[in-house]
């Protein structure tokens, strides 16, 4: 009797475990749609095209509530840039800063009291005059853009598979969610016009980073003061990629 009450008890306990995995899967499935979801529809609202085309075009509308800031370090063969600073995407362009050390660096930010999202030029039509010129002169860029998500994530893109792989890997290493997106997937970051990759070689980094992952960086998102730990650990990873592929830096 005591053996078939402990069998028993130990069934119990076997079943109540599979019902806390099931669970866990479910959530995690849920979890994984619900960002896809917030992919798409970002995607989405991008299609729908952005206020101005070009430039020049922002140039006949905006007279200002934007500033264009660069850093060129000499010797330096990567440029590290965001054609989506300030108010634009917020976040990136403190991530863009934390390389002025050491890399040359760009940034488009967007400064106006609101609808900053009107400064928005896509990656593709992206030609403002001063980075078009700019990056021409480097072998390899990254750039750094915000995405729409509750999930604190990152899309890895861009056409230097070697590299993302390195990311992906160092972003998991510190604890950081991350994944490779490839030619063809949403917001990879391949097209040979996107403006990341008119560089002199055509190598390149894109990263997309969401919104919740962007807001953990910071004590206030809205001011970007206090950078916590997170943003850290997380430039730490990126510089520890650069580190691997450039001995020199």
């Amino acid at each position: 009797m005591k053996r078939l009450l402990i069998c028993g008890f130990i069934f119990l306990i076997l079943c109540a475990l599979l019902m806390v995995k099931c669970s866990h899967s479910a959530q995690e499935k849920k979890g994984q749609k619900q960002h896809h979801e917030e992919v798409e529809k970002y995607q989405k609202e991008r299609k729908k095209g952005d206020q101005y085309e070009s430039f020049k075009q922002l140039l006949r509308h905006e007279k200002d509530g934007y500033e264009i800031e660069f850093h060129e370090k000499g010797g330096s063969d990567l440029l590290v840039f965001s054609p989506h600073g300030g108010e634009i995407e917020p976040g990136t362009s403190e991530i863009v800063e934390a390389f002025q050390e050491r890399y040359s660096t760009y940034l488009f930010e967007g400064t106006k009291q609101d609808n900053n999202r009107d400064l928005h030029i896509t990656s593709t039509k992206f030609d403002e005059p001063i980075l078009v010129q700019m990056i021409k002169t480097y072998p390899f860029s990254i750039s750094i853009h915000g995405y729409k998500s509750h999930k604190r994530h990152t899309l890895v893109g861009g056409t230097n598979e070697k590299m993302q792989r390195a990311v992906v890997r160092e972003l998991k290493d510190r604890g950081f969610s991350a994944e490779m997106v490839q030619e063809g997937e949403r917001l990879s970051g391949t097209d040979p016009k996107n403006i990341n990759n008119q560089n002199a070689s055509g190598e390149s980094v894109q990263l997309e980073i969401s919104t919740a992952q962007r807001e953990s960086f910071f004590d206030n998102f809205d001011t970007r003061n206090g950078k916590k730990k997170a943003f850290r650990r997380y430039i730490s990873a990126l510089k520890k990629v650069l580190r691997e592929f450039d001995p020199s830096s």
